[in-house]
């Protein structure tokens, strides 16, 4: 987020401090080197194509940038973040409450408008935009870091290290770049133009901002703090000054600043009414616009690319203190890489803040459903089990954990809970003391799927082959018995041709089928039944890795890859789900369809007939495969 105010005061301010730079120009004079903050860049995608939730139209749109930045001859690197970071707790929260009103908003408006057609119905990309970010770029040879934290000051530590007449920028919508000295542009997304032929964006300094605003450079991160970033703008008697908006305080304080005639302490006490701690809160948000010179001049080539970065490039990623323990580095291998599955690497923040860790979720979800039939409800035993198994055995008994929720008012309601535990943590995952089929069995105990486990062990009388473990049919498998089995309590009655529907487009996205159907408004059914989905496959995806699936998997010669977005497709679910539900209630489809003779691919068929096409016999038997193992209420 930055600094509250202060993007929309420079932009504004006469003259202009930014200029206007052609990405596409600048690099037929010389090799460009860009650095991407990957988290904004999600952000920046999802709010260009038409339909925000759609990962197809995300993954065209992440493909077609970066094939035009290769065809230029522009090289980049992309950091995304890591762990949520402890000072920036109050700001967490309040992102938590507005996404939360905003999700619930839409909610509402989508279950009084069925059809959908007023409404943008996700304000934000899900989480599994992420782990989807991050396999296309593996894909396409892109470098892509993960940070500890927040990836911006790795990422302006990395454009400091790497400074050079290549060196052009960096891309973000975080304003806590414009106070960065990192001796090149920095290029916000809300202002950048792309197309095939043209890359335009508005380029600004430090120098420039520390002119145009009479503040010397080293004064810019004390302005920062004052008009107030993530760490010091929640410091309680924080001054308002009767101001409008944030913009017009960021005005005032910048005049406060330069017109400064005391100390630092009396200007705080002007801006702040503040305790000690909040002295040092904000000296430590000061602390953080500091970079470290790099005199190392070695470069590091970077595996499967061309890029020439130096050593220092990795100085400060992916790296936890010397004390840390073993177990911890290596469920960090899998967290902090793009070959784990997790979604959310901030869910493992327990990790750093034991014994105490808080956490907040939130998702698409109406007003009228109260916390005890709502998905966060359903979904609580599987974030129980995950902080659990990230806690040590010895310190089981001093652990809690704190999870905000909204009630139906969005006020902020607090549960305080001990985890729930197996019989051993992640660190006997990681270190391999505890079997793969006992992991399978205690994941698929979890997710309501114990059938499926002794269909895969051939009732507990072999041990499951990792080489020729399938993750797709594991995942897919385990979220629908678990969405069935909390189905009773669920406001939507879930019927057997909604799941096929589901099942359906799954595998149309698994086998890379390809169908072009036209643009239409979302429905409230299939979002809210596929928001269950989703959420679900999150947290599956998460305990997956803190059980060590994948890594498993692959150090036996298995695959451990998957793509979320072949899963879960908005531009699929929707059409299908209107025809399907359209010829359930044709009268001699009906009537077919109610025929217990009737085939599984004669009643797809019947069910799916624009597409009836594509349901090839590999289709039908993994759509067979998939409904035996669902276990339906």
């Amino acid at each position: 987020m930055g600094v509250q105010g202060f993007s929309t005061f420079i932009k504004k301010k006469t003259p202009k401090v930014g200029v206007i730079v052609d990405l596409l120009h600048e690099s037929k004079k010389k090799d460009i080197l860009i650095g991407i903050d990957g988290s904004s860049f999600i952000f920046y995608v999802a709010n260009q194509i038409s339909k925000m939730n759609s990962l197809i139209l995300f993954r065209n749109y992440i493909i077609e940038f970066f094939k035009v930045l290769k065809e230029n001859n522009i090289q980049c690197c992309v950091f995304v973040d890591g762990f949520n970071a402890y000072d920036k707790v109050n700001e967490h929260e309040k992102r938590y409450i507005q996404r939360t009103e905003l999700y619930r908003k839409c909610a509402d408006q989508a279950l009084h408008d069925v059809e959908c057609k007023q409404i943008s119905h996700y304000q934000f990309p899900h989480p599994l935009f992420s782990k989807e970010f991050t396999s296309i770029l593996k894909e396409i040879n892109v470098p892509v870091f993960v940070s500890k934290f927040e990836a911006d000051k790795d990422l302006a530590q990395w454009a400091l290290d790497n400074q050079s007449d290549n060196l052009l920028g960096i891309f973000s919508n975080d304003s806590d770049f414009f106070f960065f000295d990192t001796k090149c542009y920095y290029f916000p997304l809300d202002q950048l133009s792309f197309n095939q032929n043209s890359i335009t964006m508005v380029g600004y300094t430090i120098d420039k901002i520390s002119n145009s605003l009479s503040i010397k450079k080293n004064k810019l991160p004390f302005l920062a703090a004052l008009i107030g970033n993530d760490q010091t703008k929640h410091i309680r008697g924080n001054k308002r000054f009767g101001l409008k908006n944030t913009q017009e305080r960021a005005i005032y304080i910048v005049n406060l600043v330069k017109n400064q005639n005391c100390s630092d302490l009396v200007l705080i006490k002007e801006v702040y009414f503040v305790t000690p701690q909040d002295i040092e809160k904000i000296k430590n948000s000061i602390k953080n616009y500091s970079l470290e010179s790099i005199i190392d001049k070695d470069f590091l080539i970077e595996e499967n690319s061309k890029s020439k970065f130096r050593k220092s490039i990795i100085s400060n990623l992916n790296i936890f203190n010397n004390q840390r323990k073993e177990s911890e580095k290596n469920l960090e291998d899998v967290l902090f890489s793009i070959s784990g599955h997790t979604s959310r690497i901030y869910n493992f923040s327990k990790l750093v803040y034991p014994p105490q860790y808080t956490t907040h979720r939130h998702c698409f979800e109406p007003s009228n459903v109260s916390f005890e039939n709502s998905i966060l409800h359903f979904t609580t035993t599987l974030s129980s089990h995950l902080f659990g198994l990230l806690v040590e055995l010895p310190d089981r008994a001093i652990t809690k954990i704190t999870e905000f929720v909204t009630d139906s008012s969005i006020q902020l309601l607090k549960l305080e809970y001990v985890p729930d535990y197996l019989a051993y943590s992640h660190h006997q995952c990681f270190s391999n003391q505890v079997s793969f089929n006992q992991r399978l069995f205690d994941y698929c105990k979890l997710l309501n799927s114990l059938s499926y486990y002794y269909s895969l062990s051939k009732n507990n009388t072999c041990l499951i082959n990792p080489i020729t473990f399938d993750f797709y049919n594991f995942y897919i498998i385990t979220t629908w018995n678990f969405i069935l089995s909390n189905s009773l309590k669920f406001s939507i009655k879930i019927e057997e041709w909604m799941v096929d529907t589901f099942i359906i487009q799954s595998l149309f996205l698994k086998n890379e089928i390809k169908i072009e159907f036209p643009l239409q408004n979302d429905m409230f059914q299939p979002l809210y039944i596929g928001e269950f989905f989703l959420v679900t496959l999150r947290w599956s995806l998460d305990l997956s890795d803190a059980m060590a699936l994948p890594k498993y998997v692959i150090s036996n010669g298995g695959n451990g890859s998957i793509q979320p977005g072949h899963f879960f497709e908005t531009i699929y679910i929707h059409p299908l789900w209107r025809m399907a539900n359209l010829n359930r209630k044709n009268s001699s489809k009906l009537l077919s369809l109610q025929n217990s003779k009737l085939s599984i691919t004669d009643k797809l068929k019947c069910l799916f007939d624009q597409v009836s096409n594509l349901i090839t016999p590999l289709i039908i038997n993994q759509f067979t495969f998939i409904k035996s193992q669902l276990c339906f209420q």
